[in-house]
């Protein structure tokens, strides 16, 4: 919730900030860009591929079912998958890990976080780390996952992973 908040509030400030800027003279790049982007947006990777979003690399490592279960959870849901992916961080500042992920289940909703070991950590510029994260879910299928370094404004890096 904090995060889509934040998020809120950055994207208004950014729109209030390019109303204000000029625009004469980069039509036509900005035209070449958007058809860059949308032809991005339909390209799906899976796993063991690796994707780029702001000089941050993402691999997808596994995506499966896990029988480990939060005692304390109240959402039991019926089923819980457990992602991996390993990060590369090729910008020059730190980068924060668990609030990169996004998971989208087979009926197009968004999955919430499941409470089990979970990384919350940050990357070092020019280092690595391996992540886990887990989902509660109803339904097993084709999922879709959207990595993205938290505060970016660039499309995510989407990845496709079939759970039965």
């Amino acid at each position: 919730m904090k995060k889509s908040l934040v998020l809120v509030a950055a994207v208004s400030a950014l729109l209030t900030l390019s109303a204000c800027g000029s625009t004469s003279g980069k039509s036509g790049s900005n035209n070449a860009k958007s058809s860059q982007v949308a032809s991005k947006k339909s390209e799906f990777h899976k796993i063991g591929e690796s994707a780029t979003v702001d000089k941050v690399t993402y691999t997808l490592t596994g995506v499966a079912t896990t029988d480990e279960r939060n005692e304390f959870d109240d959402t039991k849901p019926a089923n819980v998958i457990k992602v991996t992916y390993t990060i590369k961080n090729g910008s020059d500042k730190e980068v924060p890990v668990g609030t990169d992920l996004e998971v989208y289940g087979p009926d197009g909703k968004k999955l919430e976080s499941y409470a089990n070991t979970n990384t919350m950590d940050s990357v070092a510029a020019g280092k690595s780390i391996d992540a886990v994260a887990n989902f509660g879910t109803a339904k097993l299928g084709e999922f879709e996952l959207q990595f993205a370094p938290f505060m970016s404004f660039s499309n995510a890096a989407k990845f496709k992973a079939t759970v039965q």
